[in-house]
């Protein structure tokens, strides 16, 4: 049995404007509850790439690099924090509102060329095999406005976006990589767990807390893994990373999909 993961965050974007802050202590946070606190993977079996790294190319390599050679018993992991967004579909019979999901590597250029889309994932994720353990975490922000600079209020919390060059502002959607229909009517293209930071109408937040910047929903989902984690389904994590979210004045409503849902972070 192999337990491997795959680690992605981007803060330092080069298009001006673009930064963020809280996705390094993200990778770091999973890699110390995956691996120091609760020994489930071992470091040499864990990558992290971030930044200038973390290009297009880059990602989808080392997610051939989690993928190959998993078999059925595995146990895996894929985080990615950064930026998301949506674009226009080239598959319309199956995006009924005409958008594909992506994310935003950090040579992503405005372009469908540079990022990565639902599809690519749902094409990857395609060849995970039934029985594998398979979590992916993202606490990525959408676009909904065409402003370029991160906006941090007075509490010290910034909204994660992503801004496009001209045209209309792009409404997010962050909580279905992998298109609804797609998981739903063909679950072996998402053998197990979608942790998504927010629902389709709402941002997610860069969030000072503690004295140091991380996604919120990172920040709650570990927390609460680490109080119930154990013996209690991903699907009622959610529920309990909501709570705290909403308690502490987040506007994000954290989804899970897929298979896996109803059973805990850790295969058991």
């Amino acid at each position: 049995m192999k337990n491997k993961a795959l680690l992605v965050g981007i803060n330092d974007y080069p298009l001006p404007g673009n930064d963020l802050r809280g996705c390094i202590n993200d990778l770091v946070d999973m890699g110390h509850f995956i691996a120091n606190q609760n020994k489930v993977y071992e470091w040499e079996n864990i990558k992290t790439i971030t930044d200038s790294k973390a290009t297009k190319k880059g990602i989808l390599e080392e997610l051939d690099w989690l993928l190959d050679g998993v078999t059925a018993g595995d146990q895996l992991l894929f985080q990615y924090s950064g930026h998301g967004a949506q674009q226009a579909t080239k598959h319309p019979a199956i995006e009924k509102d005409g958008l594909d999901e992506i994310i935003c590597p950090y040579d992503f250029n405005d372009t469908a060329a540079t990022a990565i889309s639902d599809k690519e994932f749902a094409q990857r994720f395609a060849k995970i095999p039934t029985d594998v353990h398979f979590v992916w975490i993202s606490d990525s922000c959408h676009a909904a406005d065409l402003s370029r600079d991160p906006v941090v209020t007075n509490d010290k919390k910034a909204i994660r976006f992503r801004n496009f060059k001209g045209g209309q502002p792009i409404m997010p959607n962050v909580t279905k990589l992998v298109h609804p229909t797609i998981v739903e009517t063909k679950a072996s293209l998402l053998q197990g767990a979608l942790l998504s930071g927010c629902a389709s109408h709402q941002l997610s937040a860069d969030a000072f807390i503690n004295n140091r910047f991380n996604g919120a929903f990172t920040h709650y989902l570990i927390k609460n893994l680490n109080l119930y984690g154990h013996n209690t389904s991903m699907q009622k994590i959610i529920q309990y990373v909501n709570i705290d979210l909403a308690e502490n004045g987040y506007d994000q409503n954290p989804k899970i999909e897929g298979v896996l849902a109803q059973q805990t972070f850790f295969k058991q």
